[in-house]
């Protein structure tokens, strides 16, 4: 298989790679809820973090941070940003190498 005809491949994978991901993230988007979890209410209480730094320290309390928010791109409508970037970063993954594929032509 010639360079040319890989990268031409790369290029099609790239954009059905971001056709479907926007679509999958549109669809996500319109039917994701927008109800907020008990746990967030609980976790954001005073008591909770209180105990969390007694139990752990300071760093308990950034870890737990970190947690609930990377948690929270999986589910609703975050997660339809969290597929929309992801399929970006896929596609334009794709085009690169679709662009490092192509044959170097000498300049004149």
């Amino acid at each position: 298989m010639s360079a040319s005809r890989r990268a031409a491949i790369l290029r099609y994978w790239a954009a059905g790679v971001l056709l479907v991901g926007v679509l999958a993230a549109e669809i996500v988007y319109v039917l994701a809820s927008g109800d907020a979890d008990a746990s967030d209410a609980l976790a954001g209480g005073r008591m909770y973090q209180h105990n969390l730094q007694v139990m752990g320290g300071k760093a308990a309390v950034l870890f737990d941070g970190f947690d609930r928010w990377f948690a929270s791109l999986w589910h609703g409508r975050p997660l339809a940003y969290t597929l929309a970037v992801l399929t970006v970063i896929a596609a334009a993954t794709l085009y690169i190498a679709s662009r490092l594929c192509e044959p170097v032509t000498p300049r004149r």
